[in-house]
């Protein structure tokens, strides 16, 4: 998810975009499993909050990486990519693995349970617009009033979704939807983490920079740590898991997070990173319609309006990154 998994790690090793209208006409594939991706990831906020309606949050992210981190390890193997852990890597490695792992998955199945899962996959549309505001401080990217605006725009989004979503029949929508935005903050911050230990480890000719992959395994493992005693703390042996229950987890690990990352990245590397992310926009549409067929939740013209002002953020911010990026060339 933007995404609802971590899918969107560091893509440093993949081709620049294509460009030529022969390699485009050939890669519907690509296409037809990027919109599986999206759908996969949309498909993850009805799911979270059939599951964390009944059964403690925590203790399911904790098992959702129970399966995702040895599959993760596995294929590296398989791969024979390096499984090295270098010590300058670590603290970075485990902040990474504290806000893209532990703390998001607490922040969306906390958000699943108090709100619907319709309103949340909208709000988590924000994540874009978020990440832009935090690089402009953290790596000195340039705040403009086109960003500052999106930011606004992202916020109306938000606060329309909030007080007008016709799902009233929840625990707590503002409750909910504010964990949700916080599981935005957290993802942004660990994109912009991810961003400046790329760069260093690309400046850094000393020893080769950990893949893709690699990364997404160690931090899954180092937030799956932080999630054990959480999860613990829950007793999560004194609840019923039903086979639907251990199905829906499954589906989270090995649908949603590993296939999900395997299709985004080789999205990625086929047509490039801005076309791919084009269709990130769709996880919030699949999350709303998903979430009406199988929850039976309630939809209004209020979700297009929140969809759009959501958008509307997104696409300006990108705007004014393409525009800076033009300029220093």
């Amino acid at each position: 998810m933007v995404l609802e998994g971590q899918s969107k790690t560091d893509l440093q090793h993949v081709p620049k975009e294509t460009t030529t209208f022969e390699v485009d006409s050939r890669n519907w594939i690509v296409y037809s499993q990027l919109l599986l991706t999206m759908f996969l990831w949309g498909l993850a906020w009805p799911v979270g909050r059939l599951l964390a309606t009944d059964l403690p949050p925590v203790s399911i992210a904790a098992l959702r990486y129970a399966i995702v981190v040895p599959v993760l390890f596995g294929i590296l193997k398989i791969k024979g990519q390096p499984i090295r852990l270098e010590r300058k890597w670590i603290a970075n490695l485990v902040i990474m693995g504290l806000f893209s792992t532990t703390l998001y998955q607490i922040f969306f199945l906390y958000g699943v349970r108090y709100a619907a899962a319709s309103d949340d996959s909208l709000v988590i549309g924000i994540g874009p617009v978020l990440i832009a505001i935090m690089a402009s401080f953290v790596l000195n990217e340039r705040l403009t009033k086109i960003k500052v605006l999106g930011f606004i725009s992202g916020l109306a989004g938000i606060g329309v979704i909030s007080l007008l979503s016709p799902n009233t029949a929840v625990l707590n929508r503002p409750l909910g939807i504010s964990l949700v935005f916080g599981g935005a903050v957290a993802y942004a911050i660990y994109t912009v983490t991810l961003r400046r230990f790329v760069g260093a480890n690309r400046a850094d000719n000393t020893s080769p920079a950990p893949s893709s992959l690699a990364i997404l395994a160690w931090i899954s493992l180092f937030g799956w740590i932080l999630l054990i005693p959480l999860s613990l703390s829950e007793a999560p042996w004194t609840y019923s898991w039903s086979p639907v229950s251990w199905l829906g987890i499954v589906y989270l690990a090995l649908l949603s997070t590993v296939v999900g990352y395997f299709f985004y990245v080789e999205g990625v590397s086929k047509i490039g990173a801005g076309r791919a992310a084009i269709f990130g926009n769709l996880v919030p549409v699949f999350g709303v319609i998903t979430s009406v067929l199988l929850l039976h939740e309630n939809l209004s013209p209020w979700h297009a309006v929140s969809f759009l002002l959501i958008l509307a953020g997104v696409v300006l911010v990108n705007k004014q990154k393409k525009m800076g990026q033009t300029g220093q060339r």
